[in-house]
């Protein structure tokens, strides 16, 4: 843009400019103004574009307004230390320069004098350098430096409007820094935040980690109790109560021979005899069951065992799903519901056929028994809500399956016979 001349602002013309010399020099003086009014507004106009824009409309300015050969714009080593552009400079050619080094050594030493010189106010020094002072909160940050030569001093009108100018990239500066600082903090912050996020990740899983640690050592605890429980129980199994049913059982079969002659007698004799050898048959199989000693084989695996009890049912075992994690309680409580219910079928139902089916259900787990025998799942269900005496393992399997959080339901199995099915309620990922 080129600024209007006073001829053109006045409408004044004349042929004879030396009869007006004072006329022209006040014109001249008018139109050197008006220019440096345009460098301002040039100035201004690039504060919205950010500090190395702004700093390269001051440099620019600087050099038209003053006609200098060099213009630099530069910060002290320490001032400002995250505003960016630490220095701009132009040359004769006009091409911007990015490097103290690449300045010529009188450029370079005035620009060295002009940031160690730590003053506020504007000065030409005598090589013809023009020194205008970036001024942050009453200090100086760093210079601004137009090389004009010791013939062409600088007017104070001159040094007014570079300070405007000088003034404006300090703020552009400051601003920049402040930014920078700020940025800076908000990636700090967030780094922080991330890190307190991780630990208390890290934390979480320590602590779950704890508590799967502090469950498994109670589980270990209550799994010893129980086994210094079942070796008692299976040493007064086998002292008293096994010797007392082979006692009973010789007493029988020694009472029998005195009989014959009633034979209804001689009969239930024969039947008590043959009970008596089951008793202790199934006293055996429970004091070796006690007395073993293995680690927890897992609920699949106990049920397996189900059918060697039983040869005289055809029993199938069927596990569906994906086995969980389950506590011992459970385990023994699932284990026991199903023995319970192979025995009663095997006692009562009139059964030749069994499913045991262990299904492994997202939040669920489901224990049922079906047989093909003639039970009466109305019956069962009357039995068990009066709580009958004649039924009582019916009421012990529901009392086991309430303790650990099931529920026991009865009801017709497809095979003809009764279902009696548990349904355990579980968290996700375990028991």
């Amino acid at each position: 843009m080129t600024a209007p001349g006073i001829s053109e602002l006045t409408g004044l013309r004349s042929s004879k400019p030396s009869w007006y010399a004072e006329y022209r020099h006040t014109a001249d003086k008018l139109t050197r103004a008006l220019g440096s009014l345009d460098h301002i507004a040039q100035v201004l106009s690039a504060t919205g574009r950010g500090a190395d824009a702004l700093c390269r409309a001051v440099v620019d300015a600087t050099a038209e307004h003053l006609g200098a050969a060099w213009v630099v714009l530069a910060l002290g080593e320490q001032a400002l230390p995250l505003a960016r552009p630490r220095l701009v400079a132009r040359g004769p050619s006009g091409d911007p320069v990015h490097e103290l080094a690449e300045l010529p050594g009188g450029v370079r030493r005035a620009v060295a004098g002009a940031l160690a010189a730590g003053v506020v106010e504007p000065w030409q020094d005598a090589d013809g350098a023009v020194v205008v002072p970036l001024v942050v909160d009453d200090g100086s940050t760093g210079a601004l430096v137009a090389w004009v030569g010791p013939r062409s001093p600088a007017s104070p009108a001159d040094l007014a409007i570079l300070r405007i100018v000088a003034n404006q990239s300090a703020v552009a500066l400051l601003s920049d820094h402040l930014l920078a600082g700020s940025e800076a903090l908000r990636r700090q912050t967030e780094q922080l935040y991330a890190e307190a996020e991780q630990r208390a990740r890290d934390l979480a899983e320590r602590h779950r980690q704890l508590a799967e640690a502090e469950r498994r050592l109670d589980d270990a605890a209550r799994r010893e109790a129980v086994d210094v429980e079942r070796h008692r129980i299976a040493r007064e199994l086998h002292d008293s109560v096994a010797q007392h049913v082979l006692s009973a059982g010789m007493t029988i079969e020694w009472c029998r021979p005195e009989v014959e002659h009633h034979r209804e007698v001689h009969e239930r004799l024969g039947h008590a005899k043959a009970l008596t050898r089951e008793a202790v048959e199934r006293l055996r199989g429970a004091i070796h069951a006690l007395s073993s000693d293995h680690d927890d084989p897992g609920l699949p695996t106990l049920l397996a065992r189900l059918p060697a009890e039983h040869p005289e049912l055809a029993v199938a075992v069927r596990v569906e799903g994906r086995p969980v994690e389950l506590t011992a309680a459970v385990v023994e409580a699932m284990s026991k519901i199903a023995a319970e219910c192979l025995f009663n079928v095997s006692r009562h139902a009139g059964a030749t056929r069994c499913t045991v089916r262990l299904a492994h259900r997202p939040g669920e787990l489901r224990l049922s028994v079906s047989d093909d025998g003639h039970g009466s799942p109305e019956t069962l269900r009357r039995a068990l809500r009066e709580d009958a005496g004649q039924h009582r393992g019916l009421v012990n399997m529901a009392s086991r399956a309430r303790e650990v959080g099931a529920v026991l339901t009865i009801a017709r199995a497809r095979m003809g016979g009764v279902r009696v099915e548990v349904r355990l309620p579980l968290e996700v990922g375990g028991g």
